[in-house]
């Protein structure tokens, strides 16, 4: 089953996705279009599989490293509190992770909530590339 995951990667290998951060060794990171905080990304996994259990064992690893470094990232570039993982592929069925930092300015209540449930579609302001190079920059940075 083809997914909007399968197009953001082909767009990421042609150079097409604006969102594109870094190429990591399982993956691609990018930031998201409507970020339910600062700084809140995704990976791709490339080549595309439908979940980590079509990994092997290594490659699993590797992945799951290569999210963790994005979340380290995160933490020194952002100055987050901490990190949330979602890794569910249930809506796009094929393995990408969410990489949310999580701030200390959150009031409590947002800050114990599931960023979904936190942050309503309507509250969230749109993550726009041209006006975050100095994010992006930074992140590059960092992981290469």
């Amino acid at each position: 089953m083809r997914t909007v995951i399968h197009e953001m990667v082909e767009k990421a290998r042609e150079g097409e996705n604006p969102f594109v951060i870094a190429k990591l060794e399982t993956c691609w990171v990018v930031a998201i279009e409507q970020p339910f905080t600062r700084g809140h990304c995704m990976t791709l996994a490339d080549p595309v599989v439908f979940s980590a259990n079509d990994l092997s064992e290594e490659l699993r690893m590797k992945y799951f490293r290569d999210v963790c470094r994005v979340g380290d990232a995160l933490i020194e570039i952002q100055g987050a509190y901490r990190i949330n993982y979602e890794t569910l592929c249930n809506v796009a069925q094929a393995l990408h992770s969410h990489i949310i930092p999580r701030y200390m300015y959150e009031s409590e209540a947002k800050r114990r909530e599931r960023p979904a449930i936190a942050y309503p579609a309507n509250e969230i302001e749109n993550f726009d590339p041209a006006k975050e190079t100095d994010f992006i920059s930074k992140m590059k940075q960092k992981l290469s």
